[in-house]
């Protein structure tokens, strides 16, 4: 059968494959995960969400519920139910309620729930939704981040099919409120009125200031450059703190209120490059920077209870490590003394005395436990797939080789179910965006995402997931090793990663396959433009004109940073470093799949390399998902992003 009537016929017949006994998407997507969690101020009980996917006639999301229990898993309570999402759970100060947000209206509206019992009460009712919250120390106050809503007249218009408007004239911002809790009565304020976005902020200890990172708009680009400012709640003054080229971000107060500590990268800002946590004296505008991370790029979790540390998390190669950073400035411990599991969404609680956060490894499930900040010493309080610990899971190891210049690289194998040790299997080589991202050691199994791991494992694919030098988790240096350089070297360092798995036995020459998104989509178009080697591509959401890219995307600053030049002033260096200027040379067969609303890596990218592989008749499919971000969100864009990926590759590397 020739290529394009097996193609035609896969498409025609998609259920044409082989039997999945255990990880179906359909099976993965009922995986359940944990997706927050707090420590009780006193302590005694942790409150959390579990997400599961929920799917109906007219419905296709992701609901949380919110549970409680005692902090080693005891008595577990679901305080939230229904099939509407209720997220963000977070302590009162005396330890009787929980304020979270739910969208039982709709929009994301603040709701209070004693854990007593009783009904939750719903606090704001908001047009435009509520992003974020945090309670004051005392109790009586609750601040808030509410987006902009569209105005009476902008309804009235939008219904008339009069709503023209100028591109980015009169942008909607997301604004810091306060509401006084007063039992059934609230009084509520509007603190940040100018044109701008609040990102981040954090209550004082007596409640009297906040301190809130902004920028010129809700993108994602005014968020990496966005500056810190003090604004207190009575009298509306506003004093910038930290007001350079700088990206200063998270701010959160010392418990005492006398310092603030705040993410910030070199000035001026550089995306790839070095990022510490700094200090801010309140008493005299003194700031310091703490000392160097290993991988010198993380997230401040909070501070230790007696003001004289901080917390701060980040990627240690293919794990994740948490620090001990003394806020004079000398020295740094590994607060997490080298865990072997992968550490997931730490969040210290309101007291500074616990830390909630979730561990896996390539073969156990993510599970909530808890730790004492004094010591670290693992509670586990969740169990929350019991159901499927019988099921086998995929052997997955750490490999490394030399990639170009002699640099090690490192990356994950994860081998077929039920590998037997010399059989050659198809590889596919799967590469992760960035390209500052990273492969960890976490367990293949979620229910949001876009390659099925598990089910190709099944189905008898081996998948190798590099770590090329651009990745996170390996220093500054490697991270910037690819600046000026996307595909070249780390092209190099991805061809030695499958060169190394042939050199294993594991595969051969005739049985490779190739997938990734974003910047993963960027070096698979790449990739296929520079080699033959892969028999089949399934390409997400692909960077392929540089130029195109960096002149439409939401992150205007991340390429000119990368290459040291905004594209006006070099369109050579733009061009020879895009996919598309290479396309003449695919031959290998692809699938392209991309967001409708995916605003970081704009559709055009995939419609220009669609078209282009068409006109030259070489075999390629374009699954655009409608209403999808940079990646899919909704249960079915997700399972259908899967579905089309086992197809694609059964149909072109089916495994012997």
């Amino acid at each position: 059968m020739k290529i394009h009537q097996m193609l035609s016929f896969v498409f025609l017949f998609p259920f044409i494959l082989m039997a999945q006994k255990n990880w179906s998407p359909e099976q993965v997507l009922k995986i359940k995960n944990v997706s927050a969690a707090q420590v009780s101020p006193d302590g005694t009980k942790v409150a959390y969400t579990i997400r599961e996917s929920l799917m109906k006639d007219d419905r296709s999301e992701y609901i949380n519920q919110i549970w409680i229990s005692g902090i080693d898993g005891s008595n577990p309570i679901q305080l939230t139910k229904g099939d509407k999402n209720n997220s963000n759970p977070k302590w009162s100060p005396d330890n009787k309620s929980i304020a979270f947000l739910s969208s039982r209206d709709e929009k994301n509206n603040l709701y209070i729930i004693p854990i007593a019992g009783g009904e939750a009460e719903k606090i704001t009712a908001v047009k435009g939704g509520v992003s974020e919250f945090e309670w004051s120390n005392d109790g009586n106050k609750i601040a808030l981040l509410v987006t902009d809503a569209a105005s009476d007249i902008e309804d009235k218009n939008k219904k008339a099919k009069n709503d023209w408007y100028i591109y980015e004239a009169e942008l909607k911002q997301n604004r810091l409120q306060v509401y006084w809790i007063h039992y059934k009565d609230s009084t509520q304020i509007l603190l940040t009125k100018n044109n701008f976005s609040v990102y981040a902020f954090d209550w004082n200890n007596d409640g009297t200031t906040i301190v809130y990172s902004y920028g010129k708009s809700t993108k994602a680009n005014d968020n990496i450059y966005s500056d810190i400012a003090l604004i207190n709640i009575e009298t509306g003054v506003i004093k910038n703190i930290a007001n350079t080229p700088a990206g200063e971000s998270t701010p959160k107060f010392s418990p005492d209120g006398t310092l603030i500590s705040y993410y910030c990268s070199e000035n001026p800002n550089d995306w790839p490059g070095a990022k510490h946590a700094q200090i801010y004296s309140v008493a005299d505008g003194k700031t310091w920077r703490l000392k160097a991370t290993p991988n010198e790029d993380g997230s401040i979790l909070g501070w230790t209870a007696d003001g004289k540390n901080i917390l701060w998390s980040e990627t240690n190669k293919t794990m994740t490590s948490i620090y001990t950073l003394s806020v004079d400035g000398k020295n740094i411990l590994e607060f997490s003394k080298g865990e072997k599991n992968y550490i997931g969404a730490a969040k210290i609680n309101a007291t500074h005395n616990y830390i909630a956060f979730t561990l896996q490894n390539t073969s156990q499930y993510p599970e909530l436990y808890v730790s004492r900040l004094n010591e670290y010493m693992p509670i586990k309080v969740t169990s929350i797939n019991t159901a499927l610990f019988f099921l086998p899971l995929a052997r997955t190891v750490v490999i490394k080789w030399m990639g170009a210049d002699g640099l090690e690289i490192e990356g994950l194998l994860t081998y077929p179910l039920n590998y037997t040790a010399g059989k050659k299997v198809p590889l596919l080589l799967n590469i992760h965006g960035g390209p500052a991202g990273n492969f960890g050691q976490t367990c293949i199994i979620t229910n949001q995402g876009t390659y099925p791991l598990a089910a190709l494992s099944e189905n008898g694919y081996a998948i190798l997931r590099p770590n090329p030098r651009g990745s996170s988790g390996y220093g500054s240096t490697f991270r910037m090793a690819n600046r000026q350089d996307w595909g070249g070297k780390d092209f190099i360092d991805l061809m030695a990663g499958v060169d190394q798995v042939i050199k294993m036995g594991v595969t051969d020459e005739t049985m490779l396959g190739v997938m990734g998104w974003s910047y993963g989509g960027f070096m698979s178009s790449w990739i296929v433009g520079h080699t033959n080697r892969f028999k089949a591509a399934s390409i997400g959401a692909p960077v392929v004109d540089l130029g195109f890219q960096n002149l439409t995307d939401d992150i205007e600053g991340f390429l000119p940073s990368y290459f040291k030049s905004d594209p006006w002033n070099n369109w050579n260096l733009f061009s020879e470093h895009s996919p598309l200027r290479y396309v003449q040379n695919v031959q290998t067969p692809v699938m392209l799949q991309h967001g409708e609303a995916d605003q970081r890596v704009p559709l055009g990218n995939s419609i220009m390399f669609y078209n282009a592989l068409r006109r030259r008749n070489i075999p390629v499919k374009l699954l655009i998902l409608p209403r999808q971000p940079h990646g899919p969100i909704e249960p079915r864009m997700v399972l259908k992003t899967m579905q089309t990926n086992i197809e694609w590759f059964e149909s072109l590397l089916k495994p012997l």
